[in-house]
């Protein structure tokens, strides 16, 4: 008789070494594969970590999304900007545009997020190089560009704190920078 094996508990859900393997697996058979680190080494094993991740934060926003019962979105023309990843982190970003369903969520878990007049007309000021035109003329531009940058950050918060309360991670399957496996480094 075989043993299950399980990396991670998301709620009632359970994600097995198998799973977690089988899409590590994917990843080395797409076009990205000459870039991962060879099987094996320290860096696969923190590869292996990452996708433990990306899995239970996709796993926390497809609950949500049921709990909401919100369809999901098609994918949107180009996907994330370099500058929202970036933003974000590679988790968030990577479950943004792995999952459809998680750019709804986004933007429920989000709606309430508002930019204040005083933040915009602060940001102007400080920025007139970037804006050098009048401030009713940039306005427009400046609080579209705060309102995405504090819905991402709401999002990101919101997202950390949900996996935080919903997942167990089984030892070897920690988050890579975990300081509690010997794998643990942390470089950009």
């Amino acid at each position: 008789m075989t043993r299950t094996h399980v990396a991670a508990r998301v709620g009632d859900r359970t994600f097995t070494e198998a799973e977690v393997e089988a899409r590590v697996a994917r990843l080395r058979r797409g076009p990205l594969a000459p870039r991962l680190p060879r099987p094996g080494a320290a860096d696969a094993r923190n590869l292996r970590r990452w996708v433990v991740q990306v899995m239970t934060y996709e796993a926390v926003v497809e609950a949500e999304a049921a709990a909401l019962n919100l369809p999901p979105r098609p994918p949107t023309e180009g996907g994330l900007s370099l500058v929202d990843a970036l933003r974000m982190g590679g988790v968030t970003a990577a479950v943004l545009t792995s999952l459809p369903v998680a750019r709804a969520v986004r933007e429920r878990v989000t709606a309430d997020v508002a930019v204040p007049e005083p933040a915009v007309r602060d940001y102007y000021a400080r920025n007139r190089d970037l804006h050098p035109g009048p401030y009713e003329a940039e306005r427009a531009a400046i609080e579209h560009e705060l309102h995405r940058a504090a819905a991402d950050r709401h999002f990101v918060l919101w997202l950390e704190r949900r996996h935080a309360e919903s997942v167990t991670l089984m030892p070897g399957y920690e988050h890579p920078a975990d300081p509690r496996h010997t794998d643990a480094t942390h470089r950009h």
